[in-house]
């Protein structure tokens, strides 16, 4: 599978085709859910700790919308507003099951990740979308995915740091 060179809308208003963000380096290109998911949440302060790795998410909402998330998680990383989900189709990422949204394990993980300072907040975008994460490599091969398997799935931190520092052995 191929990453598309689609052409996208970035929160600070630019225009990119997507190819840029993975012309030199590897890109993990993340999936959010809607802004209010408490995991999304979750992920993107995670990975606010880790400025130098070549991350990208992408979001349901508007450019407003992700230009005020951005700001509000304080995330270094860019943030791309795919409204239409022209992204998650190409990604062919699928929708939750009620069977996904409510089990012991997401209530267990949401329970945390409140612990954490996360919470739960207004669906901006569609909540029965799953996210993943995709990893690029240089020439658009997706050389790994993760896609959720319920909507407390996300990576771990050392997997994408992992993903991201050994890319060449993937390809």
């Amino acid at each position: 599978m191929y990453a598309p060179s689609d052409v996208v809308n970035l929160s600070d208003g630019s225009v990119v085709e997507l190819r840029k963000f993975y012309a030199e380096r590897p890109l993990l290109l993340v999936f959010l859910r809607h802004f209010g998911c408490i995991f999304c949440r979750e992920q993107v302060a995670e990975l606010r700790s880790f400025p130098d790795l070549n991350v990208v998410f992408v979001t349901m909402g508007t450019v407003q919308d992700a230009a005020d998330f951005r700001e509000r998680t304080e995330s270094p990383h860019p943030f791309i507003s795919d409204p239409n989900k022209t992204l998650y189709a190409a990604f062919t990422l699928p929708k939750v099951t009620f069977g996904q949204l409510f089990t012991t394990q997401t209530f267990r993980r949401g329970f945390q990740a409140g612990i954490a300072g996360h919470r739960q907040g207004r669906p901006v975008g569609d909540p029965w979308q799953l996210a993943g994460s995709f990893l690029i490599g240089t020439d658009g091969k997706v050389l790994r995915e993760h896609r959720s398997k319920d909507v407390a799935d996300n990576l771990s931190n050392s997997t994408v740091r992992s993903w991201l520092s050994e890319p060449a052995k993937l390809a």
